[in-house]
This record gives C-alpha cells, structure tokens and sequence, in this order.
C-alpha cells in the first residue's frame, strides 16, 4: 500500500530537473554500506541519487537522507520530514521506518556515512589537496578551489565544516568525475587528525601555520604542531606537502614529514622557500606582494596576512604544475570570505563613508596580532577618520588566557583608537588596563552591545571587528551596518 507521504515523494520527484545529476546509484550505496534493502524497493521511482544530507532543514530534493544519531538529536526523528521534502531515499537502523518508507537498512547510520564517505574518495581519481593550520584554513581553501575551478572542475569544502562529519559529507558529495578535491581539515584535539586524513587520503597537504590557537586541549605549541603534523600519515604514494618556512615550527614539520618521504614545497620569506616571498606591502584595502623575483603582484582586496594565503594557495597551482597566469588573476580580484577581513563601506550623505573590516568570524592571538597591525597602517592611511576598535575574547586559550590577552594592550596603545569596545571577560580586563587614556566600553553581553553599538556609530570611521566565534561578535556587523544605513536614511 503507497502512503500518503510516498505519494507526496513521487510528486516531488516528477519535478526534478532533468538534467540533475546522478551522484550514487542504489547499487553504489549498498556496496558501500553493506545495507540491505527490507522492502525491495529502496529508489524504486528514481534513477539515482543526486546528493547526501543528514539534515532535514535543508535537504533537497533527490538528496539520499541518512539517520545520522549525534549526541543531542536523533535523525530517525525527522525521517518523516525528509521524505515530505522529497528525499530520493533513506538510510536508517530502524527496520521498521525501512519498511515504511523504502529505505536502506543498516546497524549503525553513523558508520554508514562514514563508508559512503571512502567510497566516494576511493572512486575519485582526480587530485586531492587538504590543508591544515592553526588560522587560515577556511580563507586558503577559499582563494585555492577558486583558482582551481579556473582549470578545471572542482569540489571543496563547504563554509569551515572541517571536522570527522563535515569531511564525510563532503567526500559523499564528490562528483567522481570532477578533476579536483580541496578539503579543510580542522582539530581541536590529540588523535582526531589521524582520522581524519586517513578519510582525505590527499594527494597533496598544506599546513598554512601553528599557533597557540586551541592550545586548552593541549600541553604545549609543540603538542598542536606534532597533532597537525599527522596530515601527513595519509598522504599517498608520491604525495607533496607545502609548508610556511617562516613559521616557528617548520623545521620541526619538515622533520615529520621526511618521515613519509613526502616531496616537500616551503613557502615564505626565508632563503630556502621553493616560493620565495621577497616582499609584501599593504596598500589601502588590498597589498602588494613580490614573490620568486617575479613584478609585483597586486591583491586588491587582501590584506598582508591574506596575501600569504594567497602565497600558500600559488605554491599548490606550481606543484600541479599548472599555468599561473590564471590564478594570479582570479586571487588578484578576489575578496575575503565574509566574517574573515572583508572590508564593508558605508555611504553616508555628502559623499561621507565609514569602512568596517569584518574579521568577526574568529580570532586567536596570531590572528589578532595581524588585524590589529593591519589596522594600524589602515588608520594611518586615513588620518582624518576616527578609529573605533571592537574585540572579543579569544576563547579555548586555558590557563594562558590572560596572559595572551594582556599581550594585545601594547598594539592597542600604540594604534590609540579613539574607542575601544570589548566583549567578554578576558577583553574587559584590558579596557580596565586603558581607560586612562582610550575611551572604553567593556561588555559581557552580545545583546547588550547590539543594543547599544547606535551611539557610537557615525560618518567618517574606520572600525576593525575582531573576536572568537563563540563570543557572538560575528553578530555585530549586520546590526552595525543596518544601523547606520537607518541613520543615513533617516538624515
């Protein structure tokens, strides 16, 4: 007997788009997963499966939905509702939800994703690069699977979904026929980077840098710089790796990954860098880099500390050994990712504007430092705009939380800013430290700041955003902006 929710299923799937691409045939997937199929008809109205999702929310139609069970939400839950939005098929390890709705059967969901995720990396033969590093990572794959995509068709890691689940997602939606794989990898812990590089299998690894970020879940810089360093263990035969010479700890990764006989690439501002940086000058919003004596390359909207990114990504196109006319161009015109040093400009009346640089999104103390520098040559670049500095806490520092915080209360007496706001208990302290001498405004509370941010904002500034994720102060600049356009509009 058809259920009204098969029916509804069937509607959806006469709507498809034709050209829709099959990604996993049933044949596929039970290869994959060992799973059996109760009802014998698992896809018994479609050809082929077009992606993978374990979300409800945002599934599509033609996407194969699979159960996934984490620790506070269990996806046999929302079965139903995935069918409604018109799933191609379900994987569960509920026999009877099988039956009901035509799906696959497997003991435990959670593997299943993972066994699809092998599937799909082992079928795909074109080139696999994953990269690491303590900052950078999202903002490296971001310039590399854009300059990639001008040379051919290219898969990537979707926003900076780098941990175990968000890689094996990535790797159930890769196109086997595609020519090139970019994946981030992201750890917060001892062991899990063994993992999830032996899922990546990469052809090539970039560790972008290693800082003290997330040191709380470690004993020391050099616990994080050994836990990275395990991206090497599933490099493939012949594999490359391209690291950043100039950082601390490169001799100590070039060491490991000798151990692999890896063909290693460094890139930097040291002698012996395959990619030699002779020069990097910030420029307005964008900076000038010379690089393997070559004329000056300019970004247009990348700051210096985007421009070894954008170094580190020119490093991979040079061992694919392909033409680099094309990526200088597509990274020259390129912008940062949203939340990660993209600069904002609001248009006031009489031509008046006011420039935010949004690096919301995260922070650790490299980061910072660099923003916090960067911002510095911005503010006297435009000597006549008042300077307002916002920064949060950093966060996952553990017991050298202070101490990492105060170092920030030179850079902030010599950048001066007309004010200061900060948000968090860490941050507070160094308002407490300079209140003397800058305008201060400490808050523990997001929503207190977005209520309040109004009056301080007005034509002619420069504002720098800066904080840990988890402080919310990726909240502030679409209420800032809202704001002063409200203002402006109201004028």
């Amino acid at each position: 007997m058809i259920t009204r929710f098969q029916k509804k299923q069937s509607k959806i799937i006469k709507n498809w788009d034709n050209k829709l691409r099959t990604l996993w045939t049933k044949k596929d997937l039970i290869e994959a997963t060992n799973a059996i199929d109760p009802s014998l008809n698992f896809m018994n109205k479609i050809i082929g499966i077009s992606g993978i999702s374990i979300d409800n929310r945002t599934i599509k139609p033609g996407d194969l939905f699979i159960a996934f069970k984490g620790n506070k939400f269990d996806g046999h839950d929302f079965v139903k509702s995935a069918i409604s939005k018109g799933a191609g098929g379900i994987i569960v390890s509920d026999l009877k939800l099988a039956k009901k709705y035509n799906g696959l059967f497997v003991n435990d969901t959670n593997i299943a994703l993972l066994n699809i995720a092998k599937f799909g990396r082992n079928r795909f033969k074109g080139t696999t690069i994953a990269l690491t590093g303590s900052s950078g990572k999202t903002s490296t794959k971001h310039l590399l699977s854009s300059s990639l995509k001008t040379y051919g068709t290219t898969h990537s890691t979707q926003g900076n979904n780098n941990n175990v689940i968000g890689l094996a997602l990535t790797l159930s939606r890769l196109n086997p026929d595609y020519k090139y794989c970019v994946l981030e990898l992201g750890i917060n812990n001892i062991g899990e980077m063994e993992e999830l590089t032996k899922l990546a299998l990469p052809d090539i690894a970039l560790i972008t840098n290693v800082t003290n970020s997330h040191i709380q879940n470690f004993k020391n810089e050099k616990e994080i710089a050994s836990a990275k360093s395990k991206i090497f263990l599933g490099l493939n035969k012949n594999g490359i790796v391209i690291l950043n010479s100039d950082n601390v700890w490169s001799e100590f990764l070039i060491k490991e990954a000798k151990k692999t006989n890896a063909n290693i690439h460094l890139f930097g501002h040291t002698k012996k860098s395959n990619t030699f940086i002779s020069n990097i000058i910030q420029v307005k919003n964008g900076a000038t880099v010379c690089f393997d004596d070559k004329q000056d390359w300019h970004l247009n909207y990348l700051n210096t500390t985007q421009a070894l990114n954008a170094i580190a990504t020119i490093a991979v196109i040079k061992e694919l050994k392909l033409n680099l006319i094309s990526a200088l161009a597509t990274i020259s015109e390129m912008s940062p990712i949203s939340g990660r040093g993209n600069n904002i400009t609001i248009k006031f009346k009489d031509n008046k504007k006011t420039f935010i640089i949004d690096d919301s999104y995260n922070a650790n103390p490299d980061s910072m430092n660099s923003a916090l520098n960067n911002f510095q040559i911005m503010k006297n670049k435009f000597k006549n705009y008042e300077t307002i500095l916002i920064i949060g806490d950093m966060l996952e520092l553990g017991d050298s939380s202070n101490e990492l915080h105060f170092k920030l209360v030179p850079i902030i007496k010599k950048i001066k800013p007309n004010i200061l706001i900060t948000l968090g208990v860490y941050t507070s302290k160094i308002c407490k430290e300079l209140c003397s001498s800058i305008n201060c405004y400490p808050y523990l509370s997001i929503d207190r700041l977005l209520i309040d941010i109004k009056k301080h904002l007005r034509p002619t500034q420069i504002i720098l955003i800066k904080g840990s994720h988890g402080t919310n102060l990726w909240k502030l600049p679409p209420i800032l902006k809202q704001n002063i356009q409200e203002e402006y509009n109201a004028a």
